[in-house]
């Protein structure tokens, strides 16, 4: 697998970059340019380290946790089932609405739940339902439920469109 690391965004004027591409305190390979792409042609999981030198001779270092896996990093959650959006007010064109859905699965942490695929809120894996102020209807409005793991992972979304509000 190539990864490709990027340290152009290093603070002050830097004359030399050292990797240690694979955590073992030695460094593999020094460049001058702030960006390496480097190919681990096995499994790999531990530290890469950069060294960095300064115009003026001042060192830095910086360790970034690398994961090179065939395997999956986290399981995939499902898409809630039964997603339902029910209107509880309207004024003009703006809702409020409350969103439910179900789902068994054990390993989502909290939910989220997006508005024309924005993020309009998340909660935690035990709920079930949210309320949503200010549903903006002036369209038509896909309104879904993911679910996320403790570690960030993002699962399927879900949900209905909800129909544009009359005038």
């Amino acid at each position: 697998m190539e990864i490709t690391y990027d340290a152009s965004e290093s603070v002050g004027v830097v004359v030399k970059y050292e990797w240690d591409l694979d955590g073992d305190g030695s460094y593999d390979r020094t460049t001058n340019a702030p960006v390496l792409k480097h190919t681990y042609a096995a499994e790999f999981e531990g530290l890469m380290i950069l060294g960095t030198t300064g115009i003026a001779g001042g060192t830095d270092t910086l360790e970034t946790p690398v994961r090179v896996s065939t395997a999956p990093s986290h399981p995939r959650l499902a898409a809630p089932s039964n997603v339902r959006v029910e209107v509880l007010s309207t004024v003009g064109r703006i809702s409020e609405v409350k969103v439910s859905w179900e789902s068994a699965d054990p390993a989502v942490y909290r939910w989220g739940v997006t508005i024309d695929g924005y993020p309009a809120g998340v909660v935690e894996g035990s709920a079930r339902s949210v309320n949503v102020t200010e549903v903006h209807r002036e369209k038509d409005v896909l309104i879904e439920v993911l679910g996320f793991t403790s570690g960030g992972a993002m699962g399927e979304r879900a949900g209905p469109v909800l129909a544009a509000a009359a005038e």
